[in-house]
């Protein structure tokens, strides 16, 4: 423990953590004075300060409704440079035993959040922030009645979904039998 305290991960840690939570004074007061800050927290004080500013609110909070928002037009996979999401989670070895129970679960008391709030307000982020395609809306072929599918067998452990989701909807838990990511090419 004593060795990874004292370590230069550490010190990089304890320059930065101000620095990261201090983009809210960018949004806050101003562009300048969000540079002036992370100036003296990262070449004068190098992580000594005294104060920390904290988080407000969760991070599901934070997430932009979808009128608040421009969509993104991401360019093709060229499969040589960038790769499509299916490709990429193939190459980390996922694998879930199929009798298994799913890891990923809507909480029980909030079953109607995922198409009344995340879907109708916020066009269903977790389609888009889940690096494995793990959460995807189907809808009818009319496309109306739209509901969540949870693919868990995709899931690489990242647990931003728990996190991230609109009301914090989803519940993680620890998968059974020690599946998920495998990462045999690293």
């Amino acid at each position: 423990f004593f060795a990874s305290v004292c370590s230069w991960v550490a010190l990089v840690l304890c320059v930065c953590v101000s620095v990261c939570v201090c983009v809210s004074v960018w949004v806050s007061c101003s562009f300048y004075g969000f540079m002036l800050y992370s100036a003296l927290e990262a070449f004068i004080l190098k992580g000594r300060g005294w104060w920390t500013f904290r988080n407000d609110k969760p991070d599901s909070a934070r997430t932009a409704k979808k009128d608040q928002c421009t969509p993104i037009e991401y360019p093709k996979p060229d499969g040589v440079l960038t790769f499509d999401l299916l490709t990429n989670l193939q190459r980390s070895g996922t694998y879930h035993d199929d009798d298994q129970p799913s890891h990923l679960v809507v909480k029980e008391h909030m079953a109607e959040v995922p198409v009344d709030v995340s879907f109708s307000e916020y066009d269903g982020p977790e389609g888009r922030f889940c690096p494995a395609k793990v959460y995807e809306y189907i809808t009818d072929d009319d496309g109306s009645n739209p509901r969540l599918q949870i693919n868990a067998q995709n899931c690489l452990h990242c647990k931003t979904c728990s996190i991230k989701t609109p009301e914090e909807y989803i519940k993680w838990t620890v998968p059974e039998g020690g599946g998920g990511p495998q990462y045999s090419g690293m």
